[in-house]
């Protein structure tokens, strides 16, 4: 996105702050979607570093899918992945994904660069919507959770997991099945046989929650 070599601030006619370039985390068919809290971004009450990192809990449950992935698959066949890794699958869509597995024939070490992943995981996990858009009313679940799932598919992503922290709920989603919702505390499978139980993992560490 080269997002932070653009200009920071600009005025429209309308008399409203244009929001600097370099406040957008992901691009979507061409809709920009913001860091979640980029207002007071914009109005110097958080730092732009604050609007990026995630929560002790979302951490950890990103850390904790990586290596139950890396440890059940063959990573022979498989390369596992989290972070924050850049997917840009064409020139409408940069988008951000926390935890992915790709297959080994798919990503090959020559595309693998210093620019982002044009090529589709077949797994993609995302921990919570960090995002949001200028119109407070807006349906993020429609606008961002759903279209976003769409454009991994359209891609050439078979399933996508969603967890979602404050309803403590599980979202899958696979290209060709109807998609489902699991509380937290059911077994979800992730891919070949990798299932996870959020809550035991939880209850496990003894982390505190809301």
């Amino acid at each position: 996105m080269d997002a932070a070599t653009k200009p920071a601030e600009k005025t429209g006619r309308s008399g409203k702050r244009a929001i600097p370039a370099y406040l957008v985390r992901e691009v979507i068919d061409g809709i920009p979607f913001y860091y979640r809290g980029y207002r007071q971004a914009m109005n110097k009450t958080k730092t732009l570093e604050e609007l990026m990192s995630d929560s002790g809990l979302q951490f950890f449950l990103k850390l904790y899918l990586y290596d139950l992935l890396k440890a059940r698959l063959n990573l022979k066949k498989y390369r596992v992945g989290a972070g924050e890794l850049g997917f840009h699958p064409n020139y409408k869509n940069n988008m951000g994904l926390d935890v992915v597995v790709f297959d080994r024939k798919v990503l090959t070490p020559d595309k693998i660069t210093a620019k982002f992943v044009e090529v589709p995981p077949r797994l993609v996990i995302e921990v919570d919507v960090n995002v949001e858009l200028p119109e407070r009313d807006s349906d993020l679940f429609q606008e961002y959770v759903v279209r976003k799932i769409r454009r991994l598919f359209a891609s050439g992503t078979e399933k996508v997991i969603w967890i979602f922290t404050k309803s403590q709920q599980v979202f899958s989603a696979t290209a060709d099945a109807p998609w489902q919702v699991y509380d937290w505390d059911q077994d979800v499978e992730l891919m070949e046989g990798v299932r996870v139980n959020l809550a035991n993992y939880i209850r496990e560490e003894g982390f505190q929650l809301p």
